[in-house]
């Protein structure tokens, strides 16, 4: 009985959160809409100090109500992260910011894409994977490895003198043959 509550409810939440979904599409649609004056605006008053500024702030705005809205129909990590990026970004560019805060945007930002590689590598869908380097480290110390480096080593080495790789090897075959 529990169960079906459990899944009733949770039917319930993605419903609305699909009707939240809708209502920022609809948000990012007005804000659309209203860019148009604030583009005229700003080409009206191009020459000022802050008008760029301000249509900047508009379009971020929208940008952010895009990624909040990927944010909502798909809530992962990553998603989150760039949600994060964008509205550091747009505080950092559009705000009047000290060379502190600037510094700790920056390095917020760098910490954010940070996450976001280490989370794309560790994906158990991706091709990419975190690299195994201790498996890595017992392969190299292994005694077959060692001696494949060697050949190689070996074998260029004869490419270089002019001399057939391995023919000592050959040779020795050839006699037990």
């Amino acid at each position: 009985m529990w169960d079906k509550v459990r899944k009733v409810l949770y039917k319930a939440c993605e419903i609305m959160e699909l009707l939240m979904v809708a209502a920022v599409i609809c948000g990012i649609v007005v804000a659309v809409i209203t860019l148009w004056p604030e583009l005229l605006h700003y080409w009206n008053n191009r020459m000022s100090e802050g008008a760029f500024l301000k249509y900047l702030d508009a379009v971020f705005n929208v940008v952010i109500g895009i990624e909040f809205m990927k944010m909502l129909c798909r809530p992962n990590s990553a998603n989150i992260i760039e949600v994060l990026i964008f509205l550091i970004a747009r505080h950092m560019i559009v705000q009047t910011t000290t060379p502190q805060q600037d510094l700790l945007s920056v390095l917020s930002i760098g910490i954010l894409f940070f996450f976001r590689r280490f989370m794309m590598m560790t994906k158990p869908d991706k091709q990419q994977r975190v690299p195994n380097i201790f498996g890595a480290m017992r392969v190299a110390q292994s005694k077959e490895f060692q001696e494949a480096v060697i050949r190689a080593e070996q074998e260029i080495a004869g490419e270089r003198s002019g001399q057939e790789p391995f023919a000592e090897e050959k040779q020795e075959e050839e006699k037990e043959a």
